[in-house]
């Protein structure tokens, strides 16, 4: 990989490579600093005698990067002194622009929207108004196609519009009336005006508003100041950089119809919100046709949201902005870097027709909160406060793989299978089908290599509260891993593991036709005969459309030149699963070995294997490097954020993939990058939840949990505190003039009402129902009454023989690698190795006095042939494991990646 970073200039000699202002030159694993955008000079040129005009700072609101999309871009010219600009001219290229700009009082500036910029490099010019050769100030900026790309190049080749099937509004027309054949999937851009009508439901509430003949009684609504104004959205809908994007802004369609950057809407409120999309599954080569929701209201006829697209009645109704686009809904772009790509964009796009904005604040649950992480940490500037809610680091965790070699291990090689799920009624997500366990049931009976498992056994040694979560993430979750149609009850895989939704998930408007196949796919082949073909019911198509997250962000990992396909950064070679089970008495020695000989790994088209997985190295470091493994010290350490549960499924018995600990390793990844997360503040309990009873079969914590009551009431209010709550923090930092650093001002500006704590102390919506208290990694599960062995951050786990109160009401399950000594921080994707030495089975030789002489020398006699190049060693970083390469990254169609601006010390 070729490195840039973004050059410097010394004179008029280039001194780095390809940037906004630079010809490329090749300077392979270097880090330029960047220069300041922003060039002020004083006097150039001319009588030395004449007195030098102040200098005037000019700089792009719309792309503060200097990275623009299109041909206009927001302009604002400041004199050094803050005195008023006189006596000049502004210049594009040479052309005179001075007629875009008017005065700002309240900023003590000029703002101008320039446009007529050409693709590529462009320079404006504040000069003295009689002699151009007096420079006061200088900004260059660089020109892209609207469409894109900027920072990830090449764009994918296989993209499917859907303008077509995109509905503006709620009972509206589509974007286009019939199949988009454009390229770009561009469509015209257009306005339309809705208001919104509490006494209808759900989406209904949002109807089509037409100035030339008003509705006889329009709702109102009371913005953050106060001033009660018509509940009338301004809509804005067109596409940017292939997505369908749209703004939503509180107007009057008569006194405002056309909005500016210079005459922006009076009621809104300077604060722009941009929710995020959930989701991972499918989401490549589309368009897409839906943008995240906010929620938190019940503002209509039958309580819900009614939210649509960007209309989302929580921040519009108080004057707040909306902006989205599908591309930012990673169930139709799982990719950080295009989905950062697009906000700017729209961002851009937004600021250019509505003016500055006060701060911009994320917000989304699931796969919307992995967006949210991924572009605060890389792209710092895009987001001032992030609200995750059921939220992730990022997408290229491991943990929905292993639970499928879980759930593998205890189907294809365990005397039992998973018959024991057919005693539960019913079973959370597919149900039970006994066809395969019948199949396979005498082969495993006559295997005197097999040991029984119960799923309790297994749930302890994957580390998940309960079984069911084993079983969730083998299924639809870990489909994203998986790039072949397997239909179900063949080979290898029963409906858990095949079937539709939990192999090759693709959006529908993807056809079997373009669907990758391998060469060597069979149709069918008999249940339980390993290793087993891949079995799909698609013919061959070896160079189809893959759907998997690496393939989709091969440009970011690199192409493997043996297969064509993407690089794959996962790996699980060294790894003891069940270590902290078998310590702790939940397994036994045998079959802590024998999880560990037969569990195995997958390949990159998601076949199953006895075969462990070693990473790719180039991958690997590329995900490091690029922020796709998130890394948490660079954007983020001045990013203001909280983080809520809004899925508990742990506290039902249910099982999931939106469990606790992903909470929690964000912050440990904030912990270990910067040692602190003083801006990271945790909720829990704010889920609505059905009553729980323990069910001991499928949940090995201990001790037996008594039935629960359920848990309802919170959500709603909860979203609303969080999202005002943000709104005072992030109002509270831009207000502090002080010539602190930005991560010491969310720091010292974090309200003292925005702390760590749990609801569930008293009745929903009381003011006694929150309970402040430290949120730590904890539970019941006996990872937690010792620890794990690690050197996890400080602060973040709680090791106790009893739970905090916070904990015993919403205790957080483990997971596989946690149980096997990984920090909290979770980025060892591929661990580096140690000899197998019995230190690491103390807990197991202290309950069992026993285990000595020649057990012992056998036991790991067996350990060392299971691990035959040593097992993790966790006391060391990771294979590649470093931080970020730097922030603001662009993929080149090179394959290269420039660094806009090298990590702070």
């Amino acid at each position: 990989m070729v490195w840039q970073s973004a050059p410097q200039r010394a004179g008029n000699r280039s001194v780095a490579r390809e940037g906004r202002r630079g010809t490329r030159t090749a300077l392979p694993f270097a880090v330029v600093g960047l220069t300041a955008l922003v060039l002020s000079v004083s006097g150039c040129g001319g009588d030395r005698d004449e007195p030098a005009k102040p200098a005037v700072t000019v700089k792009s609101l719309s792309s503060p990067e200097g990275l623009v999309s299109g041909d206009d871009t927001l302009i604002e010219l400041t004199q050094a002194d803050g005195g008023n600009i006189a006596g000049a001219k502004v210049k594009l290229n040479g052309v005179d622009v001075t007629g875009s700009f008017k005065p700002n009082p309240s900023r003590k500036s000029m703002l101008g929207l320039v446009s007529g910029l050409k693709q590529g490099e462009n320079r404006i010019d504040v000069v003295d108004a009689a002699a151009d050769a007096k420079v006061r100030g200088s900004l260059t900026l660089t020109a892209y196609p609207i469409q894109g790309p900027i920072l990830y190049a090449p764009q994918e080749g296989s993209f499917h519009c859907q303008t077509d099937t995109f509905t503006v509004y709620p009972g509206g027309p589509t974007l286009t009336a019939g199949p988009n054949t454009d390229p770009n999937c561009a469509a015209p851009t257009r306005v339309d005006w809705v208001y919104h009508d509490a006494t209808k439901s759900g989406t209904a509430v949002w109807q089509p508003y037409d100035p030339a003949n008003p509705p006889a009684n329009v709702e109102t609504t009371t913005l953050l100041d106060g001033r009660t104004v018509p509940y009338i959205v301004r809509l804005e809908t067109g596409v940017i950089n292939r997505g369908i994007y749209q703004i939503a802004v509180l107007g009057d369609p008569k006194k405002n119809p056309n909005p500016s950057a210079v005459n922006p809407p009076s009621e809104f409120n300077g604060r722009l919100v941009y929710p995020f999309g959930q989701s991972c599954g499918g989401g490549w080569y589309v368009q897409g046709r839906s943008m995240g929701p906010v929620g938190g209201s019940n503002n209509s006829a039958n309580g819900a949201a009614g939210d649509f697209n960007a209309l989302n009645d929580l921040p519009l109704s108080k004057g707040f902005a909306v902006a989205n686009s599908t591309l930012n809904y990673f169930g139709q772009n799982c990719n950080h870097i295009i989905s950062a790509e697009t906000m700017m964009m729209v961002k851009e796009r937004f600021i250019e027709a509505n003016g500055p904005v006060l701060y911009t604040m994320g917000w989304g649950s699931s796969g919307s909160a992995m967006q949210q992480s991924m572009i605060a940490d890389t792209y710092p500037g895009l987001l001032d406060g992030i609200v995750m809610l059921a939220g992730f680091p990022d997408n290229g965790g491991p943990q929905s793989m292993e639970g499928r070699l879980f759930y593998n291990f205890q189907l294809n090689h365990t005397k039992g299978g998973t018959t024991q799920n057919g005693t539960y009624s019913p079973v959370p997500n597919s149900p039970y089908d006994p066809t395969y366990d019948n199949a396979t049931a005498a082969r495993r009976a006559a295997d005197p290599t097999l040991l029984n498992w119960t799923n309790a056994e297994i749930a302890a040694a994957s580390g998940y509260g309960t079984y069911h979560s084993v079983r969730q993430q083998a299924s639809f979750w870990a489909a994203r891993t998986d790039s072949v149609l397997r239909p179900a009850n063949q080979g290898d895989r029963d409906n858990v593991m095949g079937g539709a939704g939990n192999s090759s998930v693709f959006n529908a408007v993807i056809g079997n036709a373009e669907k990758y196949s391998p060469a060597n796919v069979v149709t069918s082949a008999p249940m339980g005969v390993l290793p087993a073909p891949p079995v799909s019911l698609l013919p061959a198509n070896p160079t189809g459309l893959r759907p998997n997250v690496n393939d989709h962000n091969k440009n970011i990992l690199g192409v493997d030149p043996s297969t064509g396909f993407a690089r794959s950064f996962t790996g699980n070679v060294g790894i003891q699963y069940g270590l902290n089970a078998l310590n702790t008495g939940l397994i036994s020695m045998a079959q802590f070995i024998d999880l560990n000989r037969k569990i195995g790994g997958q390949d990159i088209d998601g076949n199953l294997r006895t075969d462990r997985m070693r990473a790719d190295a180039e991958a690997l470091k590329r995900a490091y490097q690029t922020g796709m493994i998130m890394y948490g010290g660079a954007g983020l350490r001045s990013t203001a954020i909280l983080n809520l549960d809004g899925l508990n499924n742990e506290f039902t018995g249910a099982g999931d993939m939106h469990l606790k600990f992903f909470h929690f390793i964000v912050r440990a990844r904030i912990a270990a990058a910067t040692g602190q997360f003083a801006n990271h503040v945790m909720w829990t309990g704010t889920a609505n939840v059905g009553s729980f009873v323990h069910d001991p079969n499928a949940h090995h914590t201990m001790p037996v949990q008594a039935p629960r009551p359920a848990h309802t009431g919170r959500s709603l209010p909860a979203m609303q505190e969080a999202f005002f709550g943000m709104d005072r923090w992030l109002t509270a930092v831009v207000s502090d003039r002080t010539a602190d650093s930005r991560a010491a001002k969310v720091v010292k500006n974090k309200p003292a009402d925005i702390v760590d704590g749990c609801f569930g102390a008293t009745t929903a919506g009381a003011a006694d129902d929150f309970i402040a208290e430290p949120q730590r990694f904890g539970g019941f599960s006996t990872v937690f009454r010792k620890g794990n062995g690690s050197n996890s951050p400080a602060d973040v786990v709680e090791v106790s023989e009893t739970p905090s109160r916070c904990n015993s009401m919403f205790p957080a399950s483990s997971y596989p690698r946690f149980e096997a000594g990984e920090p909290l921080h979770a980025r060892t994707m591929q661990c580096q190795l140690k000899p197998v030495t019995v230190s690491d089975y103390a807990g197991y030789a202290e309950r069992n006095p026993s285990w000595t002489g020649s057990q012992q020398e056998a036991d790991l006699a067996a350990l060392r042939a299971v691990f035959p190049g040593g097992v993790c060693d966790y006391s060391k970083p990771g294979e590649q494991e470093q931080p970020l390469a730097g922030t603001w990254i662009r993929i080149t169609p090179d394959n290269g990646m420039v660094i806009g601006h090298p990590l702070a010390p």
